[in-house]
């Protein structure tokens, strides 16, 4: 009889086994109404500004802007972007996340259409400040956001979900942004490619807005008051990490946005091909995020990131030497999937370490640590690649993703940071 039973039962057990096991690394079942709700609004955002981030640098070469210029348009962004975090923050701390959210959502495709209508490069560089100004609320807004939507136990997941759907939106961005231009032109026979491109752009806009719905329909607890209302710039923590954050933020920042550019200009892709590449790096990237936090939780978070970082650097190097157009997109593929993996670490780590109430001081720090870092690249990046070509900054970039792993290696230690998940699981929220 009990052999009977074993029999019968066995194929259940084992799946009650599996689905226990699986539940326990992906908790998706913990993740409740108000993330879901946050996560739609995310992707509205994401998908729209995918598209326009990817064809808006390809729309300033039809009106003869050179890397050069749009390194200056692009830092210009990042400054607006550095500039706002320290008000959004404090507007965070008076008037709560979810209002300085819906700000977000209404001012920045605002501003992005308007980008689209004023040619002038002065204009540009205004429009491009104002629209980083009223974007800065987003990495401000958003891990302390999602870390008010979780638990210790769903954090990591939660940022990999939504790092990775942002990503994965990608995929259909460079569909949209390499195609649909296209499509347009040949309904009106009148038009250019550019006049595509400006209604494609205009609708990622109206896209991102869409987004503002779902966030007037969040609510969103307001953290505790802080013991000290100062920004919490000295926090042990803060200080080592952040200069790990800031260099890691100047690899990110430098060869990403002229990749179009390279492909269409350098190796003479066309537009509906480049689209194609863009939309596979972000499935590669999709797959890649969504996978990290099996790594992550097997070998530590800063283990993760000192992988993402060393793998980044070698892609990245082979990227600068290949001799094909298929070669370099095998290598860019790569090199695009390395380095998104490092930022649902990033991210958890420093929502995980700091104090509830101060994590959206800690979060505006962050964006200034980064924007700071990414002030200067996207225009030195230009710069190097007008007088240089693109060979000296793949090489350049190889270095600074090895030079950011060692700042890893020096600021995060790997014992504590085992140390970490070891008490994690002793005491499990």
């Amino acid at each position: 009889m009990s052999s009977q039973v074993s029999c019968v039962d066995g194929p259940a057990m084992v799946r009650s086994s599996l689905g226990q096991r699986f539940t326990s690394r992906w908790p998706i079942n913990k993740l409740g109404r108000p993330f879901w709700i946050f996560f739609a609004a995310a992707f509205f955002l994401d998908f729209g500004f995918d598209v326009y981030f990817f064809l808006f640098n390809l729309f300033l070469l039809n009106f003869h802007y050179d890397e050069r210029a749009i390194g200056f348009i692009g830092s210009a962004l990042t400054i607006g972007n550095l500039a706002g975090s320290i008000p959004v923050s404090m507007l965070a701390r008076r008037y709560g996340l979810q209002r300085v959210l819906f700000f977000c959502f209404i001012a920045a495709p605002i501003a992005s259409i308007c980008r689209t209508a004023m040619m002038w490069m002065p204009a540009q560089i205004v429009l491009a400040f104002l629209m980083g100004f009223a974007l800065s609320a987003w990495p401000v807004c958003f891990a302390p956001t999602i870390a008010s939507l979780t638990t210790k136990e769903t954090r990591v997941l939660a940022f990999s979900l939504t790092f990775a759907t942002g990503i994965g939106t990608g995929t259909l961005a460079g569909l949209a942004g390499g195609y649909i231009p296209e499509i347009f032109r040949s309904a009106n026979r009148l038009g250019s490619v550019a006049f595509g491109m400006r209604l494609v752009l205009i609708g990622a806009s109206l896209i991102a807005m869409i987004g503002a719905w779902p966030i007037s329909r969040l609510r969103i607890s307001s953290p505790p008051p802080s013991a000290d209302r100062r920004l919490f710039v000295f926090h042990p923590f803060l200080l080592r990490f952040l200069p790990a954050f800031a260099v890691w933020s100047i690899v990110t920042g430098s060869f990403i946005p002229f990749a179009p550019i390279f492909f269409q200009k350098q190796l003479g892709i066309s537009l509906q091909h480049v689209g194609v590449i863009f939309s596979a790096s972000e499935l590669v990237q999709f797959c890649a995020v969504l996978l990290i936090p099996f790594l992550y939780r097997r070998i530590g978070v800063t283990s993760g990131i000192l992988m993402a970082q060393l793998t980044t650097g070698a892609t990245v190097f082979l990227l600068g030497h290949a001799h094909s157009a298929g070669y370099s997109v095998a290598c860019y593929l790569a090199f695009a999937g390395a380095q998104f993996t490092a930022g649902p670490g990033f991210y958890g780590m420093l929502m995980s370490r700091m104090p509830e109430a101060d994590r959206s001081s800690a979060s505006a720090i962050q964006n200034i640590a980064g924007a700071l870092s990414q002030a200067g690249t996207s225009t030195l990046t230009g710069l190097l690649i007008v007088r240089f070509g693109y060979g000296p900054v793949f090489n350049g970039n190889a270095a600074m993703a090895i030079f950011a792993a060692l700042i890893v290696l020096m600021c995060l230690p790997l014992q504590s940071e085992q140390q970490q998940i070891q008490e994690r699981c002793m005491h499990p929220v």
